[in-house]
């Protein structure tokens, strides 16, 4: 499953609304804008990010059994939906694109002078 960043939105001062395209190059009718999906991503003390919509379920279904994925073709959809994004999310956060600290960075230390 392929991810394309769409938007990005400032909700509030530490809250980002997130847009993306899922494609999945196996499901052959998809095309890049047949599923847009969205996210929230808190960079507060502790990053997180919030599922909305379609999304929701896919990524409560694979953060409870990442090890042992469902067998029926619904759930595994929504199983490589929730895969796709969370490996996403991780890199955004990771990169420090949307939140520039580090989960539980230090603040910068004072100059002497």
């Amino acid at each position: 499953m392929l991810i394309r960043l769409k938007q990005v939105r400032r909700i509030t001062r530490d809250r980002f609304r997130v847009t993306l395209d899922l494609v999945d190059p196996d499901r052959a009718p998809w095309q890049t804008g047949d599923c847009t999906v969205r996210i929230d991503v808190l960079d507060a003390p502790r990053h997180d990010a919030v599922p909305r919509g379609l999304l929701r379920p896919a990524l409560e279904l694979y953060r409870l059994c990442p090890e042992a994925p469902p067998a029926t073709a619904d759930a595994r959809l929504l199983w490589d939906m929730g895969e796709a994004v969370h490996a996403y999310v991780g890199r955004l956060f990771e990169a420090g694109i949307l939140c520039p600290f580090g989960v539980g960075a230090e603040s910068a230390p004072e100059r002497s002078e």
